[in-house]
């Protein structure tokens, strides 16, 4: 009963849903078991089970019966915060198609106790993006009825392949990582992030050397690419027989507006850097040194906190900063607000900004972004160590809030100013 309650506690206390399905059962007799009568109430208020093929556009819960056709072995993984969970992946499918069934922690533990062919009544929240339903489950337990679920699918025929010839813009490419063979030797990946104007995606290069002779902001024609649906939607990997080479047809990549944001989805923006904190360093359980920032950007009209993870978050921002933002994750902060996560998968572009000529008079401070000249209007990061607390013009060229010195003079204090402020004062006090 408590799993179906889930489908309707927004619309009712436990007690009266408990109270609805007694009536039920009463009503036919004692014909009805508890969990068909349940189902009634949860039917009788408009929450009905769907079928795989309307899973991705239902509502924020799905409830849906479906034939288990895969189980994955758990697996454990580390989070951003340092803690360790736990996976697990199981692909399952009905007479409409096929879907990906996410289980986490707790619950993927329980996926021994599934079997291949084993029926499931599934309650979880449907994730944006893929040709193939990525559903996070809530709540799963057996069903004891049948599915006619076809060996193969339109569906599931997309879920891993050769994705053909791929025109896209190389948005980030990542710095070279190590990682175990299984055969226990090491190897080297690339990992990147790429887009066209069918959406924004990851892509792993597993012979890092097909990147080779290509940068990021380049348009790419990727042939060879085996493409999978990845926790984020559509993921494609490269192996060595894979190719990348320069493509002259303009791409422009899908961008959302700040106003758009909720939770559970994905997101690609442009927006101005409003406030940022400086990158805090923390070390995982595995030993492994990692950071993480936090900042607020504005696109004009909203503002939103965003956290980056990882190497990312070493990059140097200051206000005023223009970046674009590539596959961010909307997620509920420890203060009940929306914010937007860039991690793995995800990518951070600074937009150029022309250098200016400008000449200032202010004072040498220390702030926790580096040693500054405060203007009263404005504050400068120099680009290098002086002695706080004189009072300087310095001419020179700034480039995203900081100032290269060309000159540098102290300047002193006006001997008839000082007197007259000090007049006034006096005769005020």
């Amino acid at each position: 009963m408590n799993f179906h309650y889930l489908l309707v506690d927004d619309l009712l206390k436990k007690e009266e849903f408990e109270c609805r399905v007694e009536e039920k059962v009463a009503e036919a007799g004692d014909l009805l078991d508890e969990r068909t009568a349940a189902m009634l109430v949860v039917k009788d208020l408009g929450r009905s089970h769907v079928r795989i093929r309307e899973i991705p556009g239902a509502s924020s819960l799905v409830c849906f019966f479906a034939k288990v056709l895969e189980v994955g072995e758990p697996k454990e993984f580390e989070r951003q915060d340092g803690t360790t969970g736990i996976v697990a992946n199981v692909t399952v499918g009905d007479e409409t198609g096929r879907a990906w069934l996410t289980l986490w922690d707790e619950k993927a533990g329980g996926v021994r106790e599934i079997e291949p062919g084993d029926v499931l009544e599934i309650l979880g929240r449907p994730k944006g993006g893929g040709k193939v339903p990525d559903v996070t489950a809530l709540a799963v337990q057996k069903a004891a009825c049948e599915i006619a679920c076809p060996e193969v699918t339109e569906a599931s025929a997309a879920s891993l392949g050769p994705a053909g010839d791929l025109e896209v813009r190389l948005i980030s490419v990542g710095n070279p990582r190590t990682f175990k063979r299984r055969d226990g030797g090491e190897g080297e990946m690339v990992e990147a992030v790429v887009g066209n104007e069918d959406g924004v995606f990851r892509l792993v290069a597993w012979a890092p050397a097909v990147l080779l002779g290509v940068e990021a902001g380049e348009n790419v024609v990727i042939r060879g690419a085996t493409e999978r649906d990845g926790e984020r939607g559509i993921e494609y990997s490269l192996g060595e027989a894979a190719s990348v080479s320069r493509s002259d047809r303009e791409i422009v990549l899908p961008l959302d507006t700040l106003a758009d944001v909720e939770e559970g989805r994905s997101y690609s923006f442009t927006g101005t850097v409003v406030r940022v904190q400086p990158p805090h360093s923390f070390v995982t359980r595995s030993g492994r040194r990692s950071s993480v920032r936090n900042l607020v950007l504005t696109d004009g009209t909203n503002e939103i906190p965003v956290v980056i993870w990882g190497e990312k978050a070493e990059d140097r921002l200051v206000p005023g900063d223009r970046i674009e933002a590539y596959n961010a994750i909307a997620k509920r902060g420890r203060y009940g607000d929306v914010e937007l996560h860039l991690s793995w998968g995800s990518a951070l572009v600074l937009l150029a900004e022309e250098e200016k000529e400008v000449e200032v008079v202010g004072t040498i401070i220390a702030t926790g972004q580096g040693i500054c000249i405060d203007t009263g209007d404005a504050c400068y990061l120099l680009d290098r160590q002086l002695p706080v607390g004189y009072v300087v013009r310095a001419r020179g060229t700034v480039h995203r809030g900081v100032i290269s010195l060309h000159s540098l003079k102290t300047v002193f204090p006006d001997q008839e100013e000082l007197r007259r402020r000090l007049d006034r004062l006096s005769r005020v006090s």
